[in-house]
């Protein structure tokens, strides 16, 4: 009889978790999620456009301020990976935040993703091709 009872309770949720299921489903669609930690500019431009407001998103351009200065991607914040206190800076940055990477050409990036993989920040990824391969794919950019 309680097993019934159970079973009827469930079967009664069924509906709320089809449309549950279907809206994920949805979100995902029209607003894909990054597909990896190493991303295209071309994903990258999209993610970034679409979450433009979002503050849990965080573009790091990794670069030296000189070379920030000069051409950078509109909203990016500069922490310098040369800078010997590099790693105890992220220490302060948000673990529960997503953090897109950028550099010159996506070689550092890609050491700054593994510093901060092993400080357990688990939503980080770094854009191939860097800097370099954004302004060459006439994305938008500011100085």
């Amino acid at each position: 009889m309680l097993f019934h009872a159970a079973l009827h309770r469930i079967a009664s949720m069924l509906p709320l978790f089809t449309v549950l299921s279907i809206f994920t489903v949805g979100c995902d669609y029209f607003f894909p999620p990054l597909t990896g930690d190493r991303i295209e500019v071309e994903e990258a431009e999209r993610f970034i456009s679409r979450n433009k407001d979002n503050p849990d998103i965080i573009l790091l351009d990794i670069r030296p301020k000189p070379q920030f200065d000069s051409v950078r991607i509109e909203n990016s914040i500069n922490l310098d990976f040369a800078q010997t206190d590099f790693p105890e800076m992220i220490t302060r940055l948000d673990p529960e935040k997503r953090y897109i990477l950028i550099d010159d050409n996506g070689r550092k990036s890609a050491m700054a993703f593994e510093l901060m993989k092993e400080q357990r920040f688990p939503k980080v990824h770094y854009i191939s091709g860097g800097i370099t391969e954004w302004v060459r794919s006439g994305y938008k950019t500011v100085k």
